[in-house]
């Protein structure tokens, strides 16, 4: 498995340029799946990159993306190890223009997450992990390892766009906020001590936490769904995620601090 990270790593870069090219030049393409999520020229391009470079370099793992048709559960619930990738986590954010999207790659072996690589393009950053190897963030060519944050005052990561109060009716405590954009950004801002926590409300897909949670993970945190169940991978027909919880630092009294809940519709 550690021979694959720094493979994967380059792979994430080589998406990320994919995407920045056309960041930049501006005509991104914008179309509507049929799930009614938006999809563009960079997420399609990030993906061929990934698909095909994951392929070369293992052909036996099979891959499940979400810019390309999801096997029924019967062809893919037999597989012990397969590549789960969000080729643009942060679609929405890719077309405002924040910088905050991020190219998700995860390896996934007995349905939990084992390798995660998370790269920004926009600010040149890499957060990666493999289990039980502990979790490191790359800038400018310099591995540090990262962790989360003792307890002090709880910082929230939330979105730019979401109302706070969507999320603080389930938190039974005082706290500030950092705004980052997608997903996994605001898992990795969790993962290196920057934030205490950041609750998902709202639809999301297995790839928006498989790369995630193994950074978090060995970053020193978790992640559960908002009952404080572990999440599950491969297990289902759909591979839509529940409400999610990224917590940080294990001496927070979490299950005192936040309110368990079923899912509500995002705002």
């Amino acid at each position: 498995m550690n021979k694959l990270i720094e493979p994967c790593i380059e792979l994430a870069e080589r998406a990320g340029d994919a995407i920045m090219a056309i960041y930049k030049k501006g005509d991104i393409g914008q179309q509507e799946k049929s799930d009614n999520t938006p999809v563009t020229k960079a997420d399609l391009a990030a993906n061929d990159v990934l698909v095909t470079g994951l392929k070369a370099l293992a052909p036996d793992i099979p891959i499940m993306s979400e810019e390309t048709p999801i096997p029924a559960l019967a062809d893919r619930q037999d597989w012990q190890r397969y590549w789960l990738l969000d080729p643009m986590d942060g679609t929405g954010e890719f077309i405002l223009e924040s910088g905050d999207f991020a190219v998700n790659i995860a390896l996934i072996e007995n349905n939990h997450p084992v390798l995660g690589v998370i790269h920004w393009p926009a600010k040149g950053i890499t957060y990666f992990a493999t289990a039980k190897n502990g979790a490191f963030k790359r800038e400018n060519s310099v591995d540090k390892q990262i962790s989360v944050a003792p307890p002090e005052s709880l910082t929230l990561a939330v979105s730019r766009r979401q109302k706070i109060e969507a999320v603080s009716q389930y938190l039974n405590s005082q706290f500030t906020t950092i705004a980052v954009g997608s997903c996994s950004l605001k898992a990795c801002i969790v993962a290196e001590g920057k934030a205490d926590c950041f609750l998902r409300i709202g639809p999301t897909g297995e790839w928006d936490t498989g790369a995630s949670q193994v950074i978090v993970e060995e970053a020193g945190g978790c992640i559960t769904d908002a009952e404080f169940n572990p999440l599950t991978y491969n297990q289902r027909e759909s591979t839509e995620n529940p409400d999610f919880i990224v917590m940080g630092h294990p001496d927070w009294e979490w299950q005192k601090m936040i309110n368990p809940h079923q899912r509500l519709s995002a705002e």
